[in-house]
């Protein structure tokens, strides 16, 4: 991508590098979210096909079940929220779809207030929602239609009867697995399993077609002349020192006919002007009225009705003096300076370690955020992992079960079965 970055010199050169450069890393980026959602749908569909449902029904459920009536997910964090509008902008459709959340954190939508908070239980045959002070129940029969929201976890229920729309909110971590057991689970009620499979590989198809395009090189054309002003740095040293000038005649009352072109600063002797136009010897702007006098014992004429000024207290450290030339250079700092004399820098914070999503630390970089899948987990995961007791006895990749522990797929039953199903992949980045 750089082999055009050659065929000019100077600052149209210098532009090409840059933007190249800033091109190749927001492709890598885009290229790596775009990765990361197709893992996401294969994954959704592959669960879709064969649902993993919970070894045994959990103890303490606050609902009363049928005899034959089997748990497919348990979220004791969940929220009952209501449409209080009729007609409000925003608010997912009803469609037999799952799809993965959006990334980022996208605000809860307008026209949906929270009732109350409990626990949500799915089932092969209802969704019922437990809270403090109320219970809602939706038996898959009566429910028209289920919407999910792309950007935040929240799934409307729209029943057949009339009345206010009703729904559940989980947490973003759970949010896949509850909708897809919560969609799975509609659909073998109302026998739209099939149509369910077709959707999803619709969206793995769809979204395999929007892969991001390589970035398209620049060439010393595209150059903007603003990417002339090569030098930021100068131009806000520039804009400072005029600032500070101005700043200073405006407390010491003597503002200048016209801007300083090139100054002097220093602790000891003030602001002297240098540019075209001002004499030799011309007291700088905050000078001493007299070398003889004291600093603490010089005042101004205040404006009339204005409050008599204190001397501020002066510091024994001498401020390093700095050059800014009128011909635009670089500024040229003195021997004085803290660079010149040899003393240390600031030392830097120290980097801030890489996120795993969750992941405990380990020294091969396996997180849950994204990468590619490890079916080839290194000897010692579990001295880092929290692992089931066959682990070794699987074929497939790393993944972590609802109960937190590690497995790996392509084993008998499945990798997380009697652990709640799996969660998501362990990646290596």
């Amino acid at each position: 991508m750089t082999a055009k970055d050659g065929e000019a010199r100077g600052w149209r050169a210098r532009w090409v590098g840059r933007e190249n450069e800033r091109r190749r890393t927001a492709y890598e980026a885009a290229l790596q979210a775009w990765r990361r959602r197709d893992e996401e749908l294969r994954q959704l569909y592959t669960e879709a096909e064969e649902p993993t449902q919970l070894a045994e029904t959990p103890a303490g459920l606050p609902v009363q079940l049928d005899d034959d009536e089997i748990v497919l997910a348990v979220e004791p964090a969940a929220e009952l929220v209501e449409v209080t509008a009729r007609h409000t902008a925003g608010l997912p459709t009803a469609t037999l779809a799952v799809v993965p959340l959006e990334d980022g954190s996208t605000p809860q939508p307008r026209g949906v207030s929270v009732v109350d908070a409990g626990t949500a239980v799915v089932t092969d045959r209802r969704l019922i929602m437990v809270g403090r002070d109320e219970r809602e129940e939706w038996p898959y029969a009566q429910v028209a239609g289920i919407a999910h929201h792309p950007g935040d976890p929240l799934t409307l229920l729209h029943a057949k009867r009339p009345g206010r729309i009703r729904g559940v909110r989980v947490p973003r971590a759970a949010a896949s697995a509850f909708r897809l057991r919560l969609t799975v689970a509609y659909a073998d009620a109302t026998g739209a399993r099939a149509a369910l499979l077709d959707r999803l590989d619709d969206a793995v198809v769809d979204h395999w077609h929007d892969q991001p395009p390589g970035p398209t090189p620049a060439t010393p054309a595209d150059a903007p002349l603003t990417a002339r002003l090569v030098r930021p740095a100068l131009v806000t040293a520039v804009a400072v020192a005029l600032a500070i000038a101005a700043v200073a005649s405006i407390v010491h009352g003597s503002l200048p006919d016209r801007p300083v072109i090139g100054m002097e600063v220093d602790g000891g002797t003030g602001v002297e002007p240098t540019g075209p136009g001002v004499p030799p010897g011309s007291p700088g702007l905050g000078a001493p009225d007299s070398p003889t006098t004291p600093r603490a014992t010089r005042t101004s004429n205040p404006p009339p009705g204005a409050a008599p000024r204190t001397a501020a207290p002066t510091s024994a450290t001498t401020t390093p003096a700095t050059t800014i030339p009128a011909t635009g250079g670089p500024p040229d700092h003195s021997p004085s300076s803290p660079s010149a004399t040899g003393s240390s820098a600031p030392t830097s914070p120290s980097p801030t370690p890489a996120d795993r999503c969750g992941a405990p630390a380990n020294p091969y970089g396996y997180n849950y955020c994204g990468g590619s899948y490890v079916y080839a987990p290194a000897p010692d995961v579990c001295d880092y992992f929290a692992c089931v007791d066959n682990l070794w006895s699987g074929n497939g990749y790393l993944v972590q079960c609802e109960d937190g522990l590690t497995s790996r797929t392509g084993m008998k039953g499945g990798g997380c079965a009697g652990h709640g199903g799996a969660r998501r992949p362990v990646y290596a980045a």
